[in-house]
């Protein structure tokens, strides 16, 4: 079996599609990645922010319990009003502070229409937590919905600090305190010191952290969308005109090997053409000189005549042969195509096939000079207007009009005939395509190259009303000064 490509058919491969595909998903992978490294990090920011609000908080309560014991304003009263003012910040939910013996002085919590603020403010914590506070330890923990943070609760923490002394109203209310939770004495007669500072519970929601990562998740995540998304137009459209440039490539390699095969065939032709052309001549001559003395109407000079139709026919076929292989450069000069559309029509007029049938001509009256060559479109209006006159076969009008379309103009040789054959409308302009029995097929061939040559081009339909309808298109003198 052979492995080789068909000419201008390029190997199919999926190296573009997996070269797509892994792009996007580089993109994807990238914008996940981006996306959990900054949700992360935002997640730490708020985090921190909600432990040090907790933490000011607690010494918020320490500053504003001094601040009552300098000024004799201190009390479980007032704390109970400091805690419920407290309350009134952001996040908070709850609120507690204990005392050294382990009762609770001032509860609230951020519910209205609590019913047991106490058991709401230290309820519902792990056991190791309850645990950590009946020990006084540090306590900075997320849970489900919140945070909770405990720190002992020490309003003359900063003058016990070695070296430091209580100022006397601090001295007055530290032996108070000492009186109303250790009641016990020692044996001087001094309240015995508790071991236990105080401990304040605060409890924030993290509500707004949770928020916050949704909104920023959803908003990545229509990012992401958005930007995968246009990477994927981006990539299908360059996919497309890949796709397209590529088919176009095919399409020129096609119509390089088909014009390189033409060329060959073409070039044979001509020499074949060439070398029979003689033969030819000399054969119809021979046959005329046998004819000669033969009575007319005999069956000797039938034959004779005959041959002389069939020698005068190869010869067409020869002559169309060389004209397509060997085309003339076109002399290209300002040209009156009207002119040219009555001087062809009246070439025609004794030609056989334009009995009972009326050649009318139509140009409009602005109709401006083409640049092309004048016997070539002379040529290619004969080839036109002899095809009309056969598919009209005898019968009905040919009509030959011009008009400026743009920068060109457009001129039609419209017939009555049967139209042009269905399906078969590609192929009209092909070498050695005829639907005439006795048709050469290089008239319409030799009348589109021409064209081509001319800087313009041949097309065919079908009319509505019936028939078909060739157009020559030739650029205007003035589109190519």
């Amino acid at each position: 079996m052979s492995n080789t490509t068909p000419i201008g058919r390029e190997p199919k491969s999926g190296l573009p599609v997996l070269l797509l595909a892994g792009v996007l998903l580089l993109i994807l992978v990238v914008i996940g990645l981006t996306t959990t490294h900054r949700m992360q990090r935002a997640g730490e920011l708020m985090r921190h922010s909600l432990v040090t609000q907790g933490e000011l908080v607690v010494r918020s309560l320490e500053g504003a319990t001094r601040f009552g014991m300098r000024h004799h304003m201190w009390g479980a009263r007032r704390m109970q009003s400091l805690v419920e003012e407290m309350l009134r910040m952001p996040n908070l939910i709850s609120l507690a502070v204990v005392d050294p013996g382990s009762q609770v002085m001032a509860a609230g919590v951020s519910t209205p229409m609590a019913n047991d603020v106490r058991a709401m403010a230290l309820g519902g914590l792990p056991p190791e937590m309850d645990a950590a506070i009946d020990q006084r330890k540090v306590v900075t923990r997320f849970l489900d919905k919140e945070l909770v943070v405990g720190r002992p609760f020490e309003p003359l923490a900063p003058y016990r600090r070695p070296g430091g002394r209580l100022p006397p109203w601090a001295k007055e209310h530290d032996d108070q305190m000492r009186r109303m939770m250790s009641p016990g004495m020692n044996m001087m007669g001094m309240p015995a010191p508790n071991p236990k500072p105080g401990y304040v519970l605060v409890r924030l929601s993290t509500k707004r952290i949770l928020t916050a990562q949704q909104r920023d998740l959803t908003s990545s995540l229509f990012l992401a969308g958005v930007v995968f998304l246009s990477a994927g137009m981006v990539a299908a459209f360059m996919f497309l005109l890949a796709r397209r440039r590529q088919r176009e490539l095919s399409r020129l390699r096609e119509e390089v090997a088909a014009n390189q095969h033409l060329a060959a065939v073409g070039r044979l032709a001509g020499s074949v053409a060439h070398e029979v052309r003689n033969p030819l001549s000399a054969l119809r001559g021979l046959v005329q000189f046998l004819a000669k003395g033969q009575e007319p109407g005999s069956r000797q000079a039938q034959c004779a005549h005959t041959a002389v139709a069939e020698v005068d026919r190869l010869e067409r076929v020869v002559s169309g042969l060389l004209d397509y292989t060997r085309p003339r450069p076109p002399r290209l000069i300002p040209l009156d195509l009207g002119e040219s559309i009555e001087g062809t029509i009246r070439l025609l007029a004794d030609e056989p096939r334009a009995q009972g049938v009326e050649i009318a001509s139509q140009a409009a009256p602005d109709l401006p000079e083409v640049s092309a060559d004048p016997d070539q479109v002379r040529q290619i209006l004969m080839n036109l207007i002899l095809n009309a006159l056969e598919a009209n076969n005898g019968q009905g009008q040919v009509l030959v009009s011009a008009a400026r379309r743009g920068n060109a103009v457009e001129l039609s040789v419209a017939d009555q005939g049967p139209g042009l054959p269905p399906g078969q409308e590609d192929e009209l302009f092909d070498p050695f395509f005829s639907t005439k029995e006795r048709g050469t097929g290089l008239g319409l061939a030799i009348a589109s190259r021409l064209a081509t040559g001319l800087g313009g081009g041949l097309g065919a339909a079908n009319r509505p009303e019936g028939g078909a309808s060739f157009t020559l298109t030739l650029p205007c003198s003035e589109a190519k000064s």
